[in-house]
């Protein structure tokens, strides 16, 4: 009987207290779950899509401006965003032009480019693409072109090949939560460039196909 009795309550001991530890180890689980879930909803929301952009064509036209000593350049931007969850804002940009001797990655863009652009404000629907032509006059003036340049393109006609722009701006990410990520000084360079030659003729489009921006945070 003694026996018996001790045996009785070790099995007590041993059976009793198992759904305790099934639903401790359960709900253990269930919260990791729900912490991973959440961490992989900030992680999806906050992936850093980045727009894409293009010169189209590969080139910036130069057109002299009838009654003025001016010439008229021009390119044409295309921005692709690649995410499916949220629109792309690229605010605030500048676009400097620079020849085939001077670094794109200069610390004084204002002072070594030919001339820079203000493009106006992209607005990129999720995994939609939108083209912007940018334009801007220049004049032989240094401080509006450099004057060599205005000669070349203005009096000469001629062609700059291996050109190259820097993109700058403010990349603003919005999606449908309300989180916005804004990266102000996004940085693309597009290069080789043909500068000059009127839009659609063989000078301006001889570089043939479109010249996908580089982001500078891609580059290593």
């Amino acid at each position: 009987m003694g026996a018996e009795g001790c045996g009785s309550g070790s099995r007590g001991q041993s059976t009793f207290p198992w759904p305790d530890a099934v639903r401790y180890v359960v709900a253990t689980v269930v919260t990791v779950l729900i912490v991973a879930v959440i961490a992989n909803a900030i992680k999806v929301v906050l992936r850093p899509d980045s727009l894409r952009l293009w010169i189209v064509e590969g080139s910036v036209s130069s057109t002299r401006v009838p009654g003025k000593k001016a010439v008229t350049l021009g390119a044409n931007l295309r921005a692709w965003n690649p995410s499916g969850r949220a629109r792309m804002y690229f605010l605030d940009i500048t676009a400097y032009i620079f020849d085939n001797k001077t670094l794109q990655a200069t610390a004084t863009p204002e002072e070594d480019c030919i001339i820079l652009f203000h493009p106006t404000d992209i607005a990129v629907a999720q995994q939609s693409v939108v083209e912007t032509i940018t334009q801007v006059n220049g004049t032989n003036d240094e401080s509006t072109m450099d004057p060599d340049y205005f000669d070349m393109l203005y009096e000469e006609r001629g062609v700059i090949r291996d050109a190259a722009m820097r993109v700058v701006g403010t990349l603003v990410t919005e999606v449908r939560s309300g989180i916005n990520r804004t990266r102000p000084g996004t940085t693309y360079y597009c290069w080789p460039l043909v500068l000059g030659g009127s839009p659609g003729d063989k000078a301006s489009s001889s570089a043939g196909q479109d010249m996908r921006c580089t982001e500078s945070a891609d580059i290593q």
